[in-house]
């Protein structure tokens, strides 16, 4: 499902609404290996759009251009030189033993004037998780989240501020105990087979947090 507006003013891009989990306990055990375990980075979700021109735009779930609130994140454009993308991820803040700190995300969202930001890039910067791609050259939308992984693996898009967390191959018990080892509050659970299904919330992405692991499956929330 494409946004309400159609594409870009430059024509290039689609603007696509992000894919959102239900909340929930880990699948069972009958299922759990169909699925992949990835980080829950409780930060700002947002949509980049690299036109291939050099530039990069920042779209907020809500569809608001957050670009000009994150100029050091400018560099995700120069990794990807003359290709053009739609790429999906949050935006985190880090505390000082490199977890991800709401309180100091809140602070940093809470700027927009171009000289307070200026002064929070040392402060507060700003950290871009990857986990998902929509958009290669041409819709990839369509692919299994497992085809969608390995391109955007491929492209290798790290660099300052700039990250693309692996998934965890394992089952749900071992994602969530290395999560809560690594100070997170939980994963998200993703279907190997699943297509990204813009501005839709589906069982496909299934949002755990560690309390919600400790409930019995008929307790899901969706």
């Amino acid at each position: 499902m494409s946004v309400d507006p159609p594409p870009d003013a430059e024509g290039v891009l689609p603007l696509l609404a992000p894919m959102l989990a239900v909340i929930g306990p880990p699948p069972g055990p009958r299922t759990e290996a169909e699925y992949a375990y990835e980080t829950l980075w409780n930060g700002a979700r947002v949509i980049a759009h690299l036109p291939g021109d050099g530039s990069l735009r920042l779209l907020s779930q809500a569809g608001r251009d957050v670009t000009d609130q994150y100029p050091e994140l400018e560099t995700l454009a120069l990794l990807l030189p003359g290709g053009e993308a739609v790429l999906d991820g949050e935006i985190v803040t880090l505390d000082e033993d490199g977890r991800p700190s709401v309180a100091r995300l809140q602070q940093r969202m809470s700027l927009h004037q171009p000289q307070a930001v200026t002064h929070a890039l040392a402060d507060l910067p700003a950290q871009l998780m990857l986990y998902d791609i929509l958009y290669l050259g041409e819709p990839v939308v369509q692919l299994p989240y497992t085809a969608r992984r390995d391109l955007l693996d491929d492209l290798a898009l790290t660099g300052p501020g700039i990250s693309m967390p692996a998934a965890w191959p394992a089952l749900a018990d071992q994602a969530l105990q290395h999560s809560l080892a690594e100070g997170f509050d939980g994963v998200v659970a993703k279907r190997l087979t699943s297509p990204y299904l813009p501005g839709r919330r589906t069982r496909d992405w299934i949002k755990i947090k560690h309390m919600e692991a400790e409930r019995k499956p008929s307790t899901a929330t969706g």
